[in-house]
């Protein structure tokens, strides 16, 4: 497994694609203290989950001893889950918001309560971002190099979400909701080709196809 295709869809499953609009909905309207409060929240949550996953979970599918082709089949079902409900999500937006989002003032909610759901947990790091993560760290368990450069790009994903949160009101002002759907789509059919690759990787791994 090389760095680039982990990262690819790490990016898919916990990038900033999925967190900008759906901070600006529930933030749109707040001051910037305010947001910056909610950002700095979310990104500390987000990085225990994912630490808590990465410190449990891996080391428990070790010892189960799962081999590496039921891993790469998984992480395909895991996938394509995940292609499908993003683009479900997606068209929802659009039909629902007018290709926009819709702004909702934070009134008497905690920053750290709005950060801690459903900013940090389930939109950036879903359950499937996390079950990817143990299943990345668990294929590069005999590999430290591998290993360390899943954790760079987890941490490369946090502050690249962080930054996201920041500038979401600006992004979405910007480019609109329409636009960052229809990149949403196309990074969904992406998941979706990736999603049936490593599928199909780990059935010539467990000797169900042709290598």
């Amino acid at each position: 497994m090389r760095i680039e295709y982990a990262f690819t869809i790490l990016f898919l499953a916990l990038g900033p694609l999925r967190v900008i609009p759906v901070f600006y909905e529930y933030t749109g309207n707040a001051d910037r203290a305010y947001r910056v409060r909610v950002a700095i929240f979310a990104t500390i949550i987000s990085a225990a989950i994912i630490a808590v996953a990465a410190l449990s979970g891996a080391g428990t599918i070790q010892s189960w001893h799962v081999s590496p082709a039921a891993l790469d089949i998984a992480i395909g079902i895991l996938l394509m889950r995940a292609t499908i409900s993003s683009i479900s999500r997606l068209e929802a937006t659009m039909q629902h918001t007018g290709a926009r989002v819709q702004e909702v003032r934070p009134e008497q909610v905690s920053a750290a309560a709005l950060a801690f759901s459903p900013i940090a947990a389930p939109t950036i790091v879903s359950a499937t971002g996390v079950v990817t993560i143990v299943l990345f760290l668990s294929l590069a368990q005999n590999d430290p190099t591998l290993r360390n450069q899943i954790c760079g790009v987890l941490l490369f994903l946090l502050a690249l979400n962080f930054l996201g949160m920041l500038a979401a009101r600006f992004i979405v002002r910007l480019v609109r909701v329409a636009t960052l759907a229809i990149v949403g789509w196309i990074f969904a059919a992406l998941q979706a080709a990736l999603a049936v690759e490593v599928t199909l990787a780990g059935l010539r791994l467990a000797g169900f196809m042709p290598r």
